[in-house]
């Protein structure tokens, strides 16, 4: 390989890997304001996506006008959506975790189910511990989605001051690069 490019890809992997790092401790140290900055980030996102969808519905001249209405009100729907999440991030978030609860609980009873009617692949025991903890799981997030999603954000981080020290960690030194 080029040097130039060994070199390129050296500089990617370490940026990549300190702005890891870097992300992983501010979760972990503050994972309220992270949450906050995640979401404010998302609803930035939704109200301009949304804000295209509307133009592009606008200018779609020549397109079908079922296509043009729909991305239309689709488009709204979405800018909406974050204009609420600007004005409150916490309403979102809280919604986001309270959906993952109510996943939890869905894939805990499937698993019971399937534990109680019996499925090709799978034995009896590790599906009813696998039911019982997605149960476990979703009661608590039902309970305290807060909680639950500061817990997220610090295992996150974790898991990203992991990735990017170990990308830096796993970097061959400077002089195997260059042979």
């Amino acid at each position: 390989m080029d040097s130039r490019a060994v070199r390129t890809f050296r500089a990617f992997v370490v940026v990549t890997a300190v702005v890891a790092v870097a992300a992983g401790v501010v979760a972990v140290v503050w994972p309220r304001p992270t949450l906050v900055l995640v979401a404010l980030l998302f609803g930035v996102y939704l109200v301009v996506a949304g804000a295209m969808r509307v133009f592009a519905a606008a200018r779609g001249h020549g397109t079908p006008a079922a296509w043009r209405w729909t991305s239309g009100v689709v488009g709204t729907l979405v800018g909406l959506a974050g204009l609420v999440t600007l004005l409150d991030p916490a309403v979102p978030l809280v919604v986001y975790a309270l959906l993952g609860g109510l996943a939890f609980l869905v894939e805990g009873v499937a698993a019971l189910v399937g534990a109680l009617v019996g499925h090709p692949g799978s034995s009896r025991g590790p599906t009813v511990v696998s039911g019982v903890l997605s149960l476990l799981c979703g009661a608590a997030v039902l309970l305290a989605p807060t909680t639950a999603l500061e817990v997220f954000t610090v295992l996150a981080g974790i898991a990203l001051v992991g990735v990017g020290s170990a990308a830096l960690l796993l970097l061959p030194a400077r002089a195997a690069a260059r042979r």
